[in-house]
């Protein structure tokens, strides 16, 4: 399936020859930055959400509507690269993330806590806007899907076995603190909302002290980051520095605004309003909803980010078959069904059966989201010029905060007034997830959906 003529290969080869040792070198430095946090997000995508619906009930309730807060800041931080260039972007990140994250760890006060999630998951989210940014400026062309999909499966690597292991070191903290067996914590943390007293004091600790380990690996980002080399025409033009004319000005903004930026955006912006009324609340999902342990829901995520990892390493081969857009929507369409049975979890056994059924349903349903993440990263950044990118990146993060603003409005006061709203939200998601797939082969199929080949010519 996956062979390749000779022809490609020798084109593929006389690149990683002729590729830039500088660029080659940062490219190399940032696939272990990018590890890094896959290990912090291992444990801010699971465990960290669990510790907030204790300690910040409304911070995950209406969490989409902070997620949408981060996605504005990140379109500013993300701007300005084309002003300070990669390497103090990178620089700032690490500190920015570590206090903030040890804060909620280290205050009761909700409002604080929210402010503090807000400043740090900002952090961390630039990260994944970076690598777009550095690899169309770093990787040559011939070999640069299969660096997208590379960046992303080292950042799961890592992400898969830190949400495996954060589980089980929670239910060890907890079990540790209370003096009982880890058997017995376990079973304890299938239903956390019946904890009161000082049980729940003991579990909430055992978050909090991973969190602040979690805060201390940040700073490992710190020490990789001073080793980046760039230089300003890595991440602006020759000439974008000259002071700009009001019909410059006017240019740029048509070509950020054109009709093909526009409909991406708006392919964009409805996959992430599907998105994000499943995707983030899987482990609440899980251990709250179908009152799952602690320890099996994070071994569950573990398994769904596998899902991932295998949808990454298919993406080449996707978009040389497919094309790109045909590819992005076919993976969007066949996660459609699988949403309507997770969407029916409850009825699908107990016990052993129901985390076997519901952990293969997320399995799929991520691998198919995710197979052509490494080729939707691509496009994005091929369909406007260099100069334009920092900037698009930023619109499409505000169209984000948008989307996270009428999500977390709606989650918060309709959708998850009871549990069953966690699984009501996959039947809306799977309606969203058609129309935008429509949508994106009716406006882009035909005339883009080789636009990666065209690129690498």
């Amino acid at each position: 399936m996956f062979n390749r003529s000779n022809e490609e290969k020798e084109a593929e080869a006389e690149a990683i020859k002729n590729w830039n040792p500088r660029y080659k070198h940062n490219v190399i430095i940032y696939l272990w930055i990018y590890g890094i946090l896959g290990a912090v997000t291992g444990i801010t995508n699971d465990a960290a959400l669990s510790y907030y619906k204790i300690v910040a009930p409304h911070l995950i309730s209406g969490l989409n509507i902070f997620n949408a807060a981060t996605a504005i800041l990140m379109s500013i931080m993300i701007a300005t690269v084309h002003k300070w260039g990669y390497r103090k972007i990178l620089l700032i990140l690490p500190p920015m993330t570590a206090v903030f994250m040890a804060l909620t760890c280290v205050t009761t006060n909700q409002f604080v806590i929210m402010i503090a999630y807000t400043i740090s998951w900002t952090a961390i989210g630039v990260y994944d806007l970076m690598y777009p940014l550095m690899w169309t400026s770093y990787v040559p062309g011939k070999i640069r899907t299969k660096m997208f999909s590379i960046v992303m499966i080292v950042n799961l690597i890592t992400q898969t076995i830190c949400t495996f292991l954060g589980g089980k070191a929670i239910v060890w903290f907890f079990g540790m603190i209370r003096g009982i067996s880890y058997r017995d914590a376990s079973l304890l943390s299938a239903k956390p909302e019946t904890m009161t007293g000082q049980t729940l004091v003991d579990y909430t600790n055992s978050y909090r002290i991973l969190l602040l380990i979690t805060a201390a690996v940040t700073m490992l980002a710190f020490v990789l980051a001073l080793f980046i080399h760039d230089v300003p025409k890595d991440y602006r033009s020759d000439n974008s520095e000259d002071k700009q004319t009001k019909a410059n000005k006017i240019a740029m903004y048509k070509k950020l605004l054109s009709k093909k930026t526009v409909m991406w955006i708006a392919y964009i912006a409805g996959i992430q309003l599907g998105a994000r009324l499943v995707a983030v609340y899987v482990p609440i999902y899980l251990n709250n909803y179908l009152h799952i342990p602690r320890d099996v829901t994070s071994t569950i995520n573990t398994f769904v980010q596998a899902a991932m990892l295998i949808g990454y390493v298919f993406a080449p081969f996707l978009e040389k078959k497919l094309g790109a857009i045909v590819s992005v929507a076919a993976g969007t369409l066949t996660c459609v069904p699988v949403m309507l049975l997770l969407a029916n979890g409850r009825r699908l056994g107990s016990g052993s059966v129901l985390f076997v059924i519901v952990g293969i349903l997320l399995f799929l349903r991520t691998g198919l989201a995710n197979a052509t993440m490494p080729i939707q990263q691509e496009v994005q950044m091929v369909i406007v010029d260099k100069d334009l990118r920092p900037a698009f990146t930023g619109v499409v993060q505000i169209a984000y905060a948008v989307v996270g603003i009428i999500d977390g409005l709606f989650t918060e006061f309709y959708l998850f007034t009871t549990q069953d709203g966690y699984a009501n939200a996959y039947y809306i998601a799977a309606v969203i997830y058609v129309i935008a797939s429509v949508l994106l082969l009716v406006f882009f199929a035909k005339k883009y959906n080789r636009i990666l080949d065209d690129e690498k010519k």
